[in-house]
């Protein structure tokens, strides 16, 4: 048989075409390898700095063949050397962060991160600069909103005047925060009461209303500290913005017909348009320059010697970008028993010469609505549809006693928003009213009240009982999916502009200064005019 086999003719044509054939196949095989990096070093580094690749099937020579670092490809005298397992090229000046490649005419390689040292934040052991604000540590390490939390560090200052603590909030676009910016942050509210003490190493602060997991730093006038991660957290559900809308204001105060001895003054408090996780990038000019340009959200102007033949005028314009808010709150998991301790249910929670919850009639109408319910969300919910309910809108209010148009079953926005306000407060949820403008037809707008009430562990739930009553104003947007009763109680559009949150308390600067109230603005406030030394004027709030 093996005879036969040999004494074949064809074998050994046969046999020479194997053992090409099989030659060929594995030269083949070895050249139709894909290049493969197996290590980078270092793997982070400087722009400029030598890389070091290695791997296999490179090639002997670089002959077309290119290395891509971040995107970026290197020039011809960045390489250093190329072999078949190593590879010495200089990464470019624009490489970032990104996954380092080889291509060869064999294919593309495998991906292996490299890291930019230039965009790897530095963990600072102390300030920045000498002065600069430096967080050491945070404690507890996580919190919910309203949490107590201590922060310790240096150079905080002795008091905190102008200084602020700043919390990361829900990212939107492309803001982004570096070491030395608080671009696209929240900082705590004192209106909200957030800060508890305040001294040189140690700082105590609720985590404020729209506070995200993220970076603490703090602003002082020396500087911004380092950046601290801070994890929040939330139960009770969480906060969704949406929607953004560019919107312009323009507002102002014009005062004349000054009649008065020659010592005369007038002390103005205009609002500014607040900044609020809803309410960001906002940039404001005023002319003139405010005396003080924020006192609990409010510039101080003020105006000596009037005389009679001059007219005095203030004229803001403000930018700003507005978003919609959608609350997702799981009623099983809200709080019922809030920190009674703390200033902002104290406040929140009060009468007050606007909000009359200690009037009978408005205890007894919020007992009515609540029943036996114990769910503060549940108790604000009932008390929204109570007031829908019971109300019947009217542009123009029979004056400003809430608890009157309450008997009377008619009111304003204001009336409205006030009667909610009270309500809630009376059964021990703190409320406040919320004043500004409603933006429609593009251009228009009107002044407008609304409301929001807090849930511990939370944050503030926004509540607009007129727009849920079904009421609109010109050609207002309206979604045809949307049941306005319902979605008026915990979101809210973006076409509300807010000035003040709550009723502002101002105080007196002269204590014989004689005070002028105003009605219907769209601000909230104890104190708008405030003269002295004047027997007449006139002023134009427009």
């Amino acid at each position: 048989m093996i005879k036969k086999i040999f004494g074949n003719k064809a074998f050994f044509p046969l046999l020479i075409l194997i053992v090409v054939g099989g030659f060929f196949i594995v030269n083949a095989f070895n050249y139709y390898k894909f290049p493969e990096i197996t290590n980078i070093e270092p793997a982070v580094a400087y722009p400029g700095d030598l890389l070091i690749i290695s791997g296999t099937h490179f090639g002997k020579t670089r002959n077309g063949a290119e290395v891509r670092i971040a995107g970026e490809r290197p020039v011809t005298k960045s390489y250093k050397s190329w072999s078949d397992k190593t590879i010495e090229v200089l990464i470019p000046d624009d490489a970032t962060s990104g996954m380092v490649t080889v291509t060869t005419r064999r294919g593309k390689s495998n991906g292996v991160l490299f890291s930019n040292r230039e965009h790897i934040p530095v963990i600072l052991k102390g300030p920045q600069k000498p002065g600069y604000p430096y967080i050491e540590s945070v404690e507890p390490s996580s919190g919910a909103i309203g949490s107590l939390i201590t922060i310790k560090g240096l150079n905080f200052s002795h008091d905190r005047g102008s200084s602020s603590v700043y919390f990361s909030t829900y990212a939107l676009g492309d803001s982004v925060t570096t070491d030395n910016s608080i671009n696209g942050m929240i900082k705590c509210s004192e209106i909200d009461y957030d800060y508890e003490s305040w001294d040189e190493q140690l700082i105590k602060v609720y985590i404020p209303d729209g506070a995200s997991s993220g970076n603490i730093k703090i602003k002082t006038d020396r500087g911004v500290s380092n950046a601290l991660y801070y994890e929040v957290e939330s139960s009770a559900g969480k906060k969704i913005f949406n929607s953004k809308m560019g919107v312009q204001v323009e507002y102002g105060v014009e005062v004349s017909n000054a009649v008065g001895n020659s010592k005369n003054g007038l002390n103005l408090w205009v609002p500014a348009v607040r900044v609020s996780p809803e309410q960001r990038n906002v940039e404001t000019v005023a002319e003139p320059q405010p005396l003080w340009d924020d006192y609990l959200g409010l510039m101080r102007y003020h105006f000596s010697n009037l005389k009679s033949e001059e007219k005095y005028n203030i004229l803001i314009k403000s930018w700003m970008e507005c978003f919609s808010i959608e609350t997702k709150i799981n009623p099983q998991k809200v709080l019922t028993v809030y920190n009674e301790d703390r200033d902002l249910f104290k406040k929140y929670t009060m009468a007050e010469d606007l909000i009359p919850s200690d009037d009978e009639r408005i205890i007894d109408a919020s007992k009515k609505a609540v029943g036996r319910e114990r769910n503060p969300f549940l108790k604000a919910e009932k008390i929204y549809n109570y007031v829908i309910d019971n109300m019947r809108y009217t542009a123009k209010s029979n004056g400003t006693d809430s608890v009157k148009n309450l008997g009377r079953g008619t009111g304003d926005s204001y009336t409205y928003a006030v009667i909610f306000t009270a309500m809630c407060r009376a059964v021990g949820i703190p409320s406040r009213p919320n004043s500004g403008i409603l933006v429609y037809n593009n251009k228009q707008c009107t002044n407008h009240y609304w409301a929001e009430f807090y849930i511990e562990g939370f944050g503030w739930v926004p509540v607009d009982p007129v727009l849920g009553d079904g009421v609109r104003f010109g050609n207002f947007p309206t979604d045809s999916e949307i049941i306005p009763k319902d979605f008026y109680f915990g979101s809210m559009d973006n076409h509300h502009v807010t000035f003040t949150h709550g009723v502002v308390p101002v105080k007196k600067v002269d204590p014989q200064g004689k005070l002028s109230g105003k009605k219907s603005l769209y601000s909230m406030q104890s104190i708008y005019e405030e003269s002295s030394g004047l027997s007449s004027y006139s002023s134009y709030w427009r």
